[in-house]
């Protein structure tokens, strides 16, 4: 196929144009770029180059090229029923992501959590020396950490001041810390 005179003069202004779409689309595309930059730009001249031969002169003579393709590049990409989101887009979005520690059956690989042995070292370590605690420690250790419960309905419960409970708690923390500080 030859090309016409026309057709060879919009070719040498899209390769003098071309590093600045490079620009353009970095703009345009944002943190996306990398995904989506080199194929914007194609979409965007593949539909510049459609249009009739003359709109491709008229846009060169009137230096709007860059500002045509540029304008193309952000509706394709912006829009979700475009050429551009049917094509490229739309398979990698709906596309379901791997999740590492969900049984996908025997045909898949699942690992374990890392580190979990040294959580049930800690664990332990935690449970022991709560066990060796005085009953009131011992009782703030069970209800606020094991339990979950907080300190303001422990107070109410055993009727002991908020301020001496959460006192006494950052002071159990800060035991059970340096106690099991080998296994944190």
């Amino acid at each position: 196929m030859e090309l016409t005179e026309k057709e060879l003069r919009v070719r040498k202004e899209l390769t003098k144009l071309y590093p600045q779409l490079l620009i353009n689309a970095r703009k345009t595309c944002g943190t996306a770029f990398e995904k989506h930059g080199l194929d914007i730009i194609s979409v965007a001249v593949e539909f510049f180059l459609k249009k009739p031969i003359d709109v491709q002169i008229e846009a060169i003579e009137n230096n709007k090229m860059e500002n045509f393709i540029t304008f193309i590049m952000s509706s394709q990409l912006k829009s979700g029923t475009s050429h551009y989101y049917t094509h490229y887009r739309k398979f990698h979005e709906k596309q379901r992501e791997f999740f590492p520690n969900y049984n996908y059956g025997d045909s898949y690989i699942s690992f374990t959590k890392p580190f979990e042995e040294e959580d049930n070292l800690a664990l332990e370590c935690l449970k022991h020396h709560i066990s060796e605690l005085d009953p009131y420690n011992k009782m703030l250790a069970e209800e606020h950490f094991m339990q979950g419960e907080n300190i303001t309905k422990i107070s109410k419960k055993y009727n002991i001041n908020y301020g001496h409970i959460k006192r006494d708690k950052d002071l159990l923390v800060k035991k059970l810390k340096r106690k099991c500080q080998h296994f944190l």
